[in-house]
């Protein structure tokens, strides 16, 4: 399914929809398949799929130390296109692939966007490129109709927001905070009111991320965003051991999202 399929089906639904992010790998590879069908089957509307890197500047330390876990056991984006490809045939839901740009650069944008398109995967999110240098990348994905997501945040100038925004597909990512990703028990004030105007700006939904983890923060994003991305939270849960009851509380977080919907 694209992107765009199913925030057209999460609009006709009057739903807010819910991204959940997991680095691939951590704590091993078969967990990571299993554990997005589940997802899957607790209702969860998209999976970000996290491709391990050394260097992972725009996330903080849970996802970090996912990260050096998956390294540890030698999963790199061959390994991942070979999860997407397990996917294929067990899930119906979009998913797509986080990756730095380094390993992109390195497998071949021509390969990397073949290979996303032959794995299923419906959109790509590269935090280390900016919008600027996004274009070479952007081509190849567009042949096989593959999205680039874009990132935005409350420092993105005027000038900018209104470049991206016009070039955007998929949908746009808020950053909710400044800094590197990590669970935040409160999100700035602000970032309510910015999504809110933004969504009005933008000719592609807008889906929030960095720091959210709480129901309190679900509950007011639901009225301006139309997508919510999780991450840290479930990373650290996973790395805990707790999964049966983080899938529990990602359904409460689920029906939180589908109890209203303000257009």
């Amino acid at each position: 399914m694209k992107i765009k399929e199913k925030f057209n089906q999460l609009k006709k639904e009057k739903r807010t929809g819910l991204i959940i992010y997991v680095t691939a790998g951590c704590p091993d590879i078969n967990f990571t398949e299993e554990f997005i069908v589940k997802l899957e089957n607790a209702g969860i509307d998209f999976v970000e799929i996290g491709v391990p890197f050394s260097d992972p500047i725009a996330d903080g330390p849970v996802i970090q130390q996912a990260s050096q876990k998956a390294l540890e056991n030698k999963i790199n984006l061959k390994s991942v296109f070979q999860l997407c490809q397990n996917l294929k045939s067990k899930i119906q839901i979009p998913y797509l692939l986080m990756t730095y740009y380094n390993p992109v650069y390195k497998y071949g944008l021509e390969k990397f966007a073949h290979d996303c398109s032959d794995s299923g995967v419906s959109g790509v999110i590269v935090p280390d490129l900016p919008f600027e240098e996004s274009k070479p990348l952007t081509g190849e994905l567009k042949k096989f109709s593959i999205d680039l997501v874009s990132f935005i945040s409350s420092t993105t100038s005027p000038e900018r927001r209104k470049k991206i925004l016009k070039h955007a597909t998929g949908f746009v990512y808020y950053i909710a905070v400044h800094g590197v990703t990590g669970a935040r028990d409160v999100l700035p004030e602000s970032t309510y009111q910015d999504v809110a105007s933004l969504r009005k700006e933008s000719k592609v939904p807008v889906a929030v991320g960095f720091g959210i983890s709480n129901k309190k923060q679900i509950e007011r994003l639901k009225c301006c965003a139309d997508a919510v991305i999780i991450g840290s939270y479930v990373m650290k849960e996973i790395m805990d051991g707790n999964t049966e009851s983080l899938l529990e509380t990602l359904k409460e977080f689920q029906q939180i999202l589908k109890s209203s919907f303000d257009l």
